[in-house]
């Protein structure tokens, strides 16, 4: 990803760095957000046919029905936090590059994954986390492919940007591509 940045600095963009708002609550956040508006969806389905569902997003499903209307509430209003956050954020630059995931795939059935400095992260919490600050502030977002890894799995980078201006991140995303040689540009196409 940063090879990435670098191509499009090279293709002129202006890079600065920018400090990420909220960063502490954007697990809470998406979580107390996803979790009881999945369980609304969900509900008519998991109680009347509840194997429909693998253990584990029927635990999480059922965990939804636990949280209370001032949960879900505290985290709306975390969301509108976050947005005000994200739109003086955006009003200094243009876009955002950031991986669009921590790390490549893991291994099906592997439930952490444990990073060099020997904290351990769940699998689900890891893959969202860097992408939840879209979902939660409905910030417009797109992932470029940008390489592999050295087992061949997929690397991405995740472009954000102002709402309504989704014409940057296409521009931006387009303009990356077109320095990939042509080879590349078949595998993703």
């Amino acid at each position: 990803v940063r090879h990435a940045v670098g191509q499009l600095q090279a293709l002129g963009a202006r890079l600065v760095e920018v400090e990420i708002p909220m960063t502490r609550y954007i697990q809470a956040t998406h979580w107390g957000l996803m979790v009881p508006e999945a369980t609304a969806y969900h509900e008519a389905t998991l109680r009347t046919v509840p194997e429909l569902y693998q253990a584990d997003v029927r635990i999480l499903l059922e965990a939804g029905e636990l949280m209370t209307a001032g949960d879900y509430l505290r985290a709306q209003r975390s969301r509108t936090l976050m947005r005000q956050e994200w739109a003086r954020m955006l009003r200094e630059v243009d876009l955002i590059a950031a991986p669009t995931v921590p790390a490549t795939a893991v291994r099906a059935g592997q439930e952490t994954i444990t990073w060099a400095d020997g904290t351990v992260e769940g699998v689900s919490d890891a893959y969202v986390r860097l992408s939840s600050p879209a979902n939660i502030t409905g910030i417009p977002s797109l992932s470029v492919p940008v390489g592999q890894d050295a087992a061949g799995l997929p690397i991405g980078m995740q472009l954000l940007g102002r709402p309504l201006q989704e014409s940057v991140l296409l521009r931006a995303g387009h303009a990356y591509e077109r320095t990939q040689p042509a080879r590349e540009l078949a595998r993703v196409a």
